[in-house]
């Protein structure tokens, strides 16, 4: 998009350039050579000077033409800005010091995917007056994004009320599956601060639910020249945007693939049992952030429990229960309690 913009900008100045010579070429040099042998007075036989009406329409051209020049530049500025709220700002630099490279080539890197969903939404649009309703995903887009460029990723897209974002795409990105969980509880964290705002409360905003996995993928310019989407695609993807629908039966926040957890501090996170996902033939297993107000006793509990499910399930079951009515807003061991109860839990 910001090659395609750059790209008209330079040939819409190069035409203006030549508009404007073109202008001197045709008005402006007959009108001098007329005007020569005319006096060089103001008014001729009481007409206006041709020599002064051809100065003040080659002004106006002059005028006309800066003023469309500076207004494509504030445009072009808009849109930097409104770029360098997707990528980050590595990406932000490569992109303007060469804004008329070619289309990039498909490349094969390691990613890793992060997607988010906001619960609920379908029922809040049905519901909510529609500026309410563009106003307040404005504001949380926006917070959204800041945090995922912050973080060193890349907004893909924006699809209805679902953010698409990558990390160690388009630029190496070091330890990218831990900026991107990390990334993932800062979301939480701003989401669930945002929904306590009076006016987007009153919308009945719901949670919103991430899914992140690491893997490789095919990266790289796809579309036309006019309108490039860098974007990614391959199994990290998909496992992603399943992980963030698995939140609803999960009773979680955040869900983490195998791949992306084990290149994270193991202390940062909770398992949350396997489960199967379509497009796979095993069950993988899947882990979330520990709650922030958890206590490490609680961690503890929450731990011995699973390993209890092995030789015990009905009493990890009770454990599960107990740690629910320990009066952490937590909803995943209610959740655990009962999948373990009707068999699910493996």
């Amino acid at each position: 998009m910001k090659r395609a913009f750059r790209a008209g900008f330079n040939v819409d100045v190069n035409t203006a350039l030549s508009s404007i010579v073109a202008a001197f070429l045709t008005v402006g040099m007959p009108a001098s050579v007329w005007v020569a042998p005319q006096s060089h007075s103001v008014v001729v036989d009481g007409r206006v000077s041709p020599l002064l009406s051809a100065a003040i329409g080659i002004a106006a051209f002059f005028a006309a033409s800066a003023t469309s020049l500076a207004y494509k530049r504030r445009r072009e500025s808009l849109v930097q800005r409104q770029i360098e709220n997707h990528l980050a700002p590595a990406v932000v630099r490569r992109i303007l010091e060469r804004p008329d490279a070619p289309k990039r080539c498909s490349e094969q890197r390691e990613v890793t995917a992060l997607f988010t969903d906001i619960e609920g939404f379908s029922l809040m649009t049905r519901r909510a007056d529609p500026a309410s309703l563009v106003g307040a995903l404005d504001r949380y887009f926006e917070g959204m994004a800041t945090i995922i460029v912050k973080h060193g990723g890349m907004v893909d897209k924006i699809v209805g009320d679902a953010v698409h974002a990558f990390f160690n795409a388009a630029l190496d990105l070091e330890g990218h599956p831990q900026k991107a969980i990390e990334c993932a509880i800062a979301l939480n964290s701003w989401a669930e601060n945002f929904r306590l705002r009076p006016e987007v409360e009153a919308l009945g905003f719901g949670r919103t639910r991430i899914g992140i996995e690491t893997g490789s993928a095919i990266v790289g310019d796809v579309g036309l020249h006019a309108k490039l989407d860098y974007t990614a695609y391959g199994d990290a993807v998909n496992v992603a945007a399943r992980l963030e629908q698995a939140n609803k039966k999960l009773g979680s926040s955040i869900c983490i693939g195998p791949l992306a957890a084990s290149r994270c501090h193991q202390s940062l996170l909770r398992p949350l049992g396997k489960l199967m996902i379509d497009g796979r033939d095993d069950a993988i297993s899947v882990f979330e952030p520990w709650p922030c107000n958890a206590s490490r006793g609680w961690q503890e509990s929450y731990l011995a429990a699973i390993d209890l499910y092995g030789h015990d399930p009905i009493g990890a079951a009770r454990r599960f229960d107990q740690l629910a009515a320990d009066g952490i807003e937590d909803r995943v061991p209610a959740v655990i309690a009962r999948r373990m109860r009707v068999g699910e839990w493996q």
